[in-house]
C-alpha cells in the first residue's frame, strides 16, 4: 500500500516536527536506550539543530544512541575515513548531531572490516526505534545503498555510483571536483533498515528532489532500481515532505 504523505511548509518545520516525535518516542519507553537511526547530510540538520534546541532547554537526551547509517571507507575498503575529514560521515555526528547537544551520547558507525557485526549489535540491542531516513535525488539511494541492491542486503560494503557521488557533492561542499568524492562507502542494508527498525520516517525536502518524492509516494512495494522505495516494506512508516519538495517548486 502506498504512503500517504504528509506535507509541511518548509524544510524547518519537518526539523520540528520530526523531532518532536523523537521526543514523543524517548518518553514513551522506560530507562533503556534509545536508538535512533541517523542519516548524514543536509536533509536531516533540520532535525538535529531541533534536537540542540530542546537539549538548550534542558530536555535530557543522553538514553539515545544514534546509529549511523554509513561512511566513507578507504580504497582498501577496510577503513572508514579519518573521522576529521569534513565528508567523514562519523565526523558529520560528532559535530553535527552530537556536540550542540551538549550531553553524553554514544554513537554507533559501521565498521567495513566487519560489516555484518553493525547488524548482530542492532539486533542484540532490540533494533532501531526510530530510523530517520532520506533519499538521494539522483537515483533513489537511500544510506549507501545503490540501485539494484537487493531487498535482503544487510550491512555491506559497496561501490558508489555517479549519482550517488554527484548528490554527495551538494551534501558536503568541500568535495569540488567528483574525483574528491570516495568511490566506495560502508553502508546499512536494505533488509538492515526494514527488519531492524520499529518506526522509520522518511523526510524529503526542497524542489531537487520532487521526482523522488512522486517515485516514493507512489511505491507499493520496494523497487530496487530506486532504492528508497523500502521505506513501504517499513514497520511503522511515515512520509514527511516540505512543500517545495511535494509541489516540485
Amino acid at each position: 500500500m502506498s504512503l500517504q504523505p504528509i506535507v509541511l511548509p518548509d524544510a524547518d518545520a519537518v526539523g520540528e516536527t520530526v523531532a518532536a516525535t523523537i521526543l514523543d518516542r524517548l518518553a514513551a519507553i522506560d530507562s533503556r536506550p534509545f536508538l535512533l537511526g541517523c542519516p548524514s547530510g543536509r536533509t536531516p540538520t533540520p532535525v538535529y539543530r531541533a534536537l540542540a534546541r530542546h537539549a538548550a532547554r534542558g530536555v535530557d537526551l543522553s538514553r539515545l544512541v544514534v546509529v549511523m547509517m554509513d561512511d566513507y571507507v578507504e580504497p582498501d575498503g577496510l577503513r572508514r575515513v579519518d573521522p576529521s575529514l569534513p565528508y567523514s560521515c562519523l565526523g558529520f555526528a560528532q559535530r553535527e548531531i552530537v556536540a550542540p547537544l551538549g550531553q553524553e551520547i554514544e554513537i554507533w558507525a559501521p565498521d567495513p572490516a566487519e560489516p555484518e557485526r553493525y547488524d548482530e549489535a542492532i539486533e542484540a540491542a532490540g533494533g532501531i526505534d526510530l530510523f530517520l531516513l532520506a533519499t538521494g535525488a539522483g537515483d533513489g539511494h537511500i544510506a549507501f545503498n545503490q540501485p539494484g541492491t537487493p531487498r535482503d542486503a544487510r550491512t555491506h560494503v559497496t561501490l558508489l555510483g555517479e549519482a550517488t557521488r554527484r548528490d554527495n557533492m551538494g551534501t558536503f561542499p568541500s568535495f569540488t571536483s567528483l574525483d574528491m568524492v570516495p568511490t566506495h562507502g560502508v553502508t546499512v542494508g536494505i533488509d538492515t533498515i526494514a527488519a531492524l527498525s520499529r518506526e522509520v520516517i522518511m523526510m524529503v525536502s526542497g524542489s531537487h528532489k520532487n521526482s523522488a518524492f512522486q517515485r516514493i509516494k507512489a511505491a507499493k512495494a520496494y523497487e530496487s532500481d530506486w532504492p528508497a522505495t523500502i521505506v513501504v516494506e517499513c514497520k511503522n512508516p511515515t512520509l514527511i515532505a516540505d512543500r517545495a519538495a511535494s509541489e516540485g517548486k
